[in-house]
């Protein structure tokens, strides 16, 4: 009967911290959407193991669509600026870094997110696809947001 018990704890333990992670990430998103921002700059950088890591790119977004990007490639890394931008292009709005959070919480066997308080998108994102993998993990980090007129 003990071990029943435990086990059960144990199931319902997992279930509840499944759905909290789930619930920040829909709370947020929800924040997001619910300000109707479509006119947007901020900063990406990528932290991976891969030639582009360390690169910062400034994005402005206008309605969901990139009209702007400014890129400096990392010191120690210098590279192509548009290999830079196609390796970034799968984060560089906050509805794609939204997307990109959603199937890592899904598929990922670990996934660490800040949310900005105020606006509610991922500041900081870590994903390791695969525990015992080496070399897959990947970070983006936001800043210097800003809503544009």
């Amino acid at each position: 009967m003990k071990t029943k018990t435990l086990s059960l704890f144990l199931v319902l333990a997992i279930v509840l911290s499944a759905c909290g992670v789930g619930t920040a990430f829909q709370r947020n998103l929800d924040k997001w959407e619910g300000q109707n921002i479509n006119h947007y700059r901020f900063t990406l950088v990528v932290g991976c193991f891969c030639p582009f890591a360390g690169a910062e790119v400034t994005y402005e977004v206008l309605n969901g669509q990139v009209v702007n990007e400014s890129i400096k490639p990392a010191v120690d890394r210098p590279d192509d600026p548009a290999r830079i931008s196609e390796f970034y292009q799968p984060y560089n709005t906050v509805e794609k870094v939204f997307d990109y959070v959603g199937n890592a919480l899904n598929e990922a066997d670990e996934t660490t997110i800040a949310y900005d308080p105020t606006y509610g998108f991922p500041t900081t994102v870590s994903v390791d696809w695969i525990k015992q993998a080496m070399d897959d993990e990947m970070h983006l980090t936001l800043s210097n947001f800003e809503v544009l007129p």
